[in-house]
């Protein structure tokens, strides 16, 4: 199970954090100021009511986007200048849902209003799926056994971007942004690891907002790459024992990139007393690769969750996890699947013994590629990234004023997408 779960550092505030802090490279951090609006809400099924987790808000043509959450909530920044602008929200099987912001409850204060989003299911002509005569773990299975058939056999190298961002209640306290040198592995090949190297880095802290404690989120860049459930061990269990140790139902299917996926939902069995997942996977209809995957932790009403994740607690604090959400996507590339996104958010509520209050903090890392070789090119030891890695602590010896002049200022509230066109645009300025 360790493949994908990163390890949360909590030390009480002192000197060393500040120099710390101090020695990361300075760059603003986007906050709740004058000129921003805030749109917040929740995205559920208009017919069960349940809640629907990495739903995608987007703004201005996907300019400004977030994803909700695993309770379906979603928390959207930006400047009024997009006041007259409209929000969309999607989901995959979901009609598209679009409002004008006036009709959206939003506000200048740093409490938005509360919107509530129902999404309806969409229909489609199903007589182009390949009827299959298997059941829902019948077909996991075979997706696992054609992993080299629908996967690289070869080992590819890959430029990425990551982007890691620490939030304590709706304020971001440590941004954190890196492009990555990859080396993937070969899928089938379960000896081989990933290797990964910064190329250009930098993170900053807000210090006004850190008060007597110090998160850090550790090997958040490597798990971005463990979530690989087709590289790694699936769902964290050895696929011989999947049977034993989870159900799989068949869903509605949907269509990911014109091709019709199958819809698995899966859940740990009642009687497994191991914290492991619950979620749903999409496999192509007539190859059953992988093409994404949704899934939580099952960490509620486990008290003992908590220190699966925290790790160097200071003594006389409590920590209980809310949740914690993975997300991995594929591209397909000349007839073959490739890693191609994941997105991991963790959340929980930190309470000194006798304090009254208590506070909420948020951990998101994602990480997307932005282009593929077959050239192999091996990661120098003294630059690879490894698992025991704090990101921005990390960045700091990456940091190129010049690479980064033209966006110099993180903007956690933007989609990755509008990002990702910066720094490939930065990457031909600078011959990568």
């Amino acid at each position: 199970m360790k493949q994908i779960i990163t390890t949360i550092i909590i030390s009480a505030f002192c000197a060393s954090a500040i120099a710390m802090a101090e020695s990361t490279c300075s760059i603003s951090i986007t906050s709740q100021e004058p000129g921003l609006i805030s749109i917040y809400g929740k995205v559920i099924d208009y017919k069960t009511r349940e809640p629907l987790s990495f739903a995608t808000i987007s703004l201005g043509k996907g300019k400004i986007s977030n994803v909700t959450n695993s309770e379906g909530v979603f928390l959207l920044k930006f400047p009024d200048t997009f006041a007259d602008d409209s929000v969309s929200i999607s989901y995959l099987g979901y009609e598209r849902a679009k409002y004008a912001v006036s009709d959206l409850k939003a506000t200048k204060e740093l409490k938005a209003h509360f919107n509530l989003i129902a999404l309806k299911g969409t229909s489609f002509d199903l007589e182009s799926i390949i009827i299959r005569a298997a059941d829902a773990s019948t077909l996991v299975q075979e997706a696992i056994a054609d992993i080299s058939k629908n996967y690289p056999a070869q080992s590819m190298q890959m430029t990425s971007f990551y982007r890691e961002m620490i939030k304590k209640g709706n304020n971001y306290i440590t941004l954190t942004e890196a492009v990555l040198d990859v080396l993937k592995s070969p899928y089938g090949n379960t000896f081989s690891t990933d290797q990964i190297g910064i190329y250009k880095g930098r993170g900053s802290i807000d210090r006004q907002r850190i008060d007597t404690l110090l998160i850090k989120f550790k090997g958040g860049i490597n798990s971005a790459f463990e979530i690989d459930l087709m590289k790694y061990p699936f769902l964290s269990v050895d696929p011989q024992q999947l049977e034993d140790i989870y159900d799989f139902t068949m869903e509605r299917p949907v269509v990911l990139n014109d091709k019709v996926n199958y819809v698995i939902s899966f859940n740990q069995k009642p009687h497994v007393e191991s914290i492991l997942f619950r979620g749903k996977i999409y496999l192509e209809s007539k190859t059953l690769a992988l093409t994404r995957a949704e899934f939580n932790m099952n960490v509620e009403g486990h008290p003992q969750a908590s220190s699966i994740f925290i790790k160097n607690k200071p003594i006389g604090l409590k920590t209980d996890i809310i949740y914690a959400t993975y997300m991995v996507q594929y591209k397909e590339i000349d007839g073959l699947y490739t890693f191609d996104y994941s997105r991991t958010e963790l959340k929980f509520h930190s309470k000194w013994d006798r304090k009254l209050f208590k506070s909420t903090y948020t951990i998101i890392s994602e990480m997307a590629v932005t282009s593929r070789s077959d050239q192999k090119i091996k990661i120098p030891a003294d630059l690879k990234v490894r698992s025991k890695d704090i990101a921005i602590d990390k960045v700091s010896a990456f940091n190129d004023e010049e690479f980064w002049k033209d966006y110099n200022i993180i903007e956690p509230e933007s989609g990755i997408e509008s990002i990702i066109s910066r720094i490939i645009r930065q990457l031909k300025r600078s011959n990568r």
